[in-house]
């Protein structure tokens, strides 16, 4: 049983062989006592009733036991039974072919009864047919209406065994009918089962070694289907992460080299003798200094990404006065503004409420923010601080009138790596610098809080970021 073709006939199968024999003896004894035993016993008693009006016209039946064997002997001929006659007078039984089996004399009840008229009925069922008895006791009755004999008509065992035996046999084959045609059934759906699953097999595996599209075939049923859509959605994620595994190397090397190359630039002047020259060693430094500093954003932001993928982000929360706090966070990044020529607008209130955050991770967030705001703002444009709070949260926006972000971009802004395709100051992509890491760091600190960041954007007329955090 290690094929699921096996394993489907089996499960078609093993029900019937189960229930089956139960379902029969059920069905073989609801139709043996209530159909044929009871059909046994109405024709028995209308050929008891029959032969009792005729004894009725032949009262010598009842004088000359002769006559009642003569009797006896045309009725059984006729009806192809065994028939017997009681004689109410002299209390005996006269029988033909069994007189072993006669009945004892009947008892005060069953005479009342029959002397009324009615006609009695005996059934003894059994699971062999050669023991089943059923016998109808007729009352004979004079001209005055009084009991003068009792006609007793009984099966004979031949044709009792040959009904049930017969209706045996239809229902047992029935059964192996039934049997053999669930296992052609079985063995259909496994076939067609295992041939899709094959199907869905091949396709996974065209996953790893083909780019060509996973089409399922028209007559594929739904869940099929389904498991073809969840093979060509991982499929679609596959590739996406191979690209954005390749995009983060170029980006790495990118990002990485130009510092990496003025470092070691700087390094082979010190060391040809330009640490001689005080002012000249000072520059150098300086501008290493620099350098490094610019790599700092950099592997803050490779260590929020490695938060994310490990799930390792963790918040140290504090009470934080926001109207003493924001003001101090962003003063570096409003002079990073004003030296790119933009105009900085700063709206806080000074009664915001204190929330319990992080302080150093929503410095973070505020940064990417403010840092891509004024990257894609060109000269001349402005950039707007605005903070706020309601009854159940405070926000802070972040607005600027740069080069906006399209709108088949912005649903992806802030997945890991992602690069939009609008140009800043008409040139060929949204996120032209960096990792595209900083704006999913932000999302993934903010959702830390319990917040959430809200984006609008226009193309040519500038983008608002809203970070709202509960209190």
């Amino acid at each position: 049983m290690k094929t699921l073709r096996a394993q489907l006939i089996l499960s078609h199968v093993l029900p019937l062989l189960f229930l089956l024999p139960l379902l029969i003896a059920l069905l073989l004894y609801i139709l043996e006592t209530q159909v044929l035993l009871a059909d046994l016993k109405a024709e028995l008693a209308n050929q008891a009733v029959i032969l009792a009006q005729s004894a009725q016209f032949r009262a010598v039946v009842f004088q000359d036991r002769t006559e009642a064997q003569l009797f006896l002997e045309n009725a059984a001929r006729d009806l192809n039974t065994d028939v017997a006659l009681y004689n109410v007078n002299s209390a005996e039984w006269v029988a033909l072919f069994n007189p072993q089996s006669s009945p004892d004399a009947p008892t005060q009840n069953e005479l009342a009864a029959l002397a009324s008229g009615e006609t009695l009925l005996r059934a003894d069922y059994n699971i062999d047919p050669a023991q089943i008895d059923a016998q109808a006791f007729a009352p004979v009755l004079n001209a005055q209406q009084e009991l003068v004999g009792i006609m007793r008509v009984q099966a004979r065992i031949e044709q009792v065994s040959a009904r049930f035996t017969q209706l045996r046999a239809l229902v047992i084959g029935s059964a192996l009918f039934a049997t053999l045609v669930a296992v052609a059934i079985g063995a259909w759906v496994g076939a067609r089962t295992a041939r899709r699953l094959n199907a869905v097999t091949q396709a996974i595996t065209r996953v790893a070694s083909s780019d060509a599209p996973i089409v399922p075939a028209q007559n594929m049923p739904q869940e099929f289907r389904a498991t073809f859509d969840a093979v060509s959605a991982l499929r679609a994620r596959l590739l996406a992460s191979e690209v954005a595994r390749k995009r983060l190397l170029a980006n790495l090397v990118h990002e990485l080299g130009r510092p990496l190359a003025a470092l070691q630039a700087a390094i082979r002047a010190l060391r040809q003798g330009a640490d001689r020259d005080d002012a000249l060693r000072q520059e150098l430094l300086l501008g290493m200094d620099e350098q490094l500093e610019r790599l700092r954003p950099l592997l803050d932001n490779l260590a929020g990404l490695h938060g994310e993928l490990t799930g390792a982000l963790e918040l140290h929360r504090a009470p934080l006065a926001l109207s003493e706090w924001l003001p101090k966070t962003v003063a570096l990044w409003r002079h990073a503004a004003e030296q790119k020529q933009l105009t900085w607008h700063q709206e806080i209130p000074a009664d915001l409420p204190s929330i319990n955050a992080d302080a150093d991770k929503l410095a973070q967030v505020l940064g990417n923010l403010l840092s891509n705001a004024c990257k894609y703002t060109p000269e001349g444009g402005e950039i707007f601080l605005r903070a706020g709070a309601d009854a159940r949260e405070i926000w802070i926006a972040v607005q600027d009138t740069g080069v906006g972000i399209a709108p088949e971009d912005v649903p992806h802004i802030f997945d890991p790596l992602y690069r939009g395709s609008t140009a800043p100051f008409g040139g060929s992509n949204r996120f032209p610098q960096g990792m595209g890491l900083g704006l999913a760091i932000a999302r993934d600190i903010v959702n830390a809080h319990g917040g959430r960041i809200e984006v609008e954007s226009e193309i040519g007329k500038g983008s608002c970021f809203k970070v709202r955090l509960p209190i």
